[in-house]
């Protein structure tokens, strides 16, 4: 039996699947198994797939019910003693697998484990690491306030916990990561270890990007209302049946580039600041090449130059 299960769910990922299950094929771990759902992919991303020959890889067709379903229908083919995510387009660091397991073995009192993650761009390279803390800690009370640190990508979780919870809430067409994060603190303490965990790709096709931002920020906020609303009473409102409903007109998503381009120029400022000029030069520059035309990026590496 394998010690972990990698949840990934799959959707015209053609650009970076091979990449991505490459990377988790390279953990110092051998105990896992991959169960990608394709979920509606109308491109070469399960062909790609298939081309692997590895038996811990499991193909399972989606029926595009969003991706929260597609995360259920992969929890319930997991064999595992622990359980993770892995969106197909995101890579895991090698060690990644190990460390964390080894974490949680030696610490039975928890139920998962965090940790940092980075963003990267679409030809795999690292933006920045997000300052979510430096210290080995216990996040449980954070969580129960509603707030969320890093991405559920970088969590190793007791897959009996998961069970419990019965996976993922369908009503989440987004955000249901940070519903699942604060739902696994109301169960037991979760760990956080200062170690990037997962690269997250920023692209322009990735679920993130394609969903309004209207959309995306009314299912963040009433996951953090459901909280309150179970520690008040035990329950929310999806609980209940009578969920709020989505807004209605679509707008604009997000747009990849420029969300790059502030990872890129916080970056630069935040080198800047340890002294650490010429990295912090390069990284502005960098976020110049990506929107030469704007302005206010150009001023931003400019202002690095001169500044001491």
């Amino acid at each position: 039996m394998p010690d972990v299960s990698i949840l990934m769910p799959m959707k015209n990922a053609e650009a970076y699947i091979s990449e991505t299950i490459q990377s988790l094929l390279n953990q110092s771990l051998p105990s896992f198994e991959i169960i990608v759902v394709n979920d509606g992919s109308d491109d070469d991303s399960e062909l790609l797939v298939e081309s692997f020959s590895d038996k811990r890889i499991k193909l399972i067709q989606g029926e595009c019910k969003g991706i929260s379903a597609a995360l259920n229908l992969a929890l319930s083919h997991a064999q595992g003693s622990y359980v993770c995510r892995c969106d197909a387009d995101d890579l895991y660091p090698s060690d990644r697998l190990q460390v964390q397991i080894e974490w949680l073995e030696t610490h039975p009192d928890c139920i998962a484990v965090a940790g940092k993650f980075s963003s990267m761009d679409e030809k795999s390279n690292v933006i920045s690491a997000f300052n979510t803390g430096d210290d080995e800690c216990d996040i449980t009370p954070e969580l129960l306030s509603g707030k969320t640190r890093t991405h559920l990508g970088a969590f190793l979780m007791r897959l009996s916990i998961v069970n419990q919870l019965q996976g993922f809430r369908e009503y989440f067409v987004t955000a249901e990561d940070i519903d699942m994060q604060l739902r696994l603190a109301e169960c037991g303490m979760v760990g956080y270890i200062p170690q990037n965990m997962y690269f997250y790709r920023l692209h322009n096709a990735s679920i993130t990007h394609v969903q309004s931002s209207s959309k995306r920020i009314f299912y963040e906020k009433v996951a953090r209302e459901f909280l309150l609303q179970r520690l008040e009473s035990g329950e929310d409102l999806l609980d209940k049946g009578i969920p709020p409903r989505p807004p209605i007109i679509d707008d604009k998503p997000s747009d990849s580039i420029e969300q790059i381009v502030g990872y890129m120029v916080s970056e630069a400022w935040r080198l800047h600041a340890k002294k650490q000029k010429k990295p912090a030069l390069l990284m502005a520059f960098r976020a110049c090449k990506k929107m030469p035309m704007d302005w206010q990026v150009w001023k931003t590496f400019f202002m690095i130059l001169v500044k001491n």
